[in-house]
């Protein structure tokens, strides 16, 4: 409960040094729900992106949609909604992609194993990282390798 009651302070903080407040007199019905709505859309957005945020920062780990909810004070099920409607992706999707573009920027060392960067990138199982690897970039890790190093 403390912990809800820091978010929801830091919240209300912010949004008075950027000069929202609820205090607005409501005109007309209607600018009211536009209102609104403009507000919804910018909080869900402030969401998302905090979500993205921790996820770019915490890819290296095991890495569940609860935890990310926890990080963002929403409820997994809402996160995962608000980042379909904003990505158009879902979490293991992003996360996925996030890990791989890395994995992509490692590869380019030819020092390194693909088995020890896909345990540096976060994947568990080195054929699991090989199935989304060569799903999303339509070549397998080795072949990318070969492709950058020109060889």
């Amino acid at each position: 409960m403390d912990e809800l009651e820091e978010a929801i302070g830091k919240m209300c903080g912010n949004l008075k040094r950027k000069g929202i407040t609820g205090d607005e007199p409501k005109r007309d019905p209607q600018d009211g729900e536009a209102a609104e709505a403009h507000k919804e859309s910018a909080s869900s957005s402030f969401i998302v992106k905090n979500a993205l945020t921790y996820i770019e920062e915490n890819y290296t780990k095991k890495l569940t949609l609860c935890e990310v909810a926890e990080k963002t004070y929403v409820s997994q099920w809402h996160l995962s909604k608000l980042l379909n409607r904003y990505t158009g992706q879902s979490f293991s999707d992003i996360l996925n992609h996030v890990r791989i573009e890395h994995a992509k920027e490692l590869l380019k060392d030819p020092s390194l194993r693909i088995g020890d960067i896909s345990e540096q990138v976060g994947f568990l199982d080195l054929a699991h990282f090989s199935r989304v690897f060569k799903k999303q970039e339509g070549v397998s890790a080795n072949e990318y390798r070969n492709q950058v190093l020109g060889k």
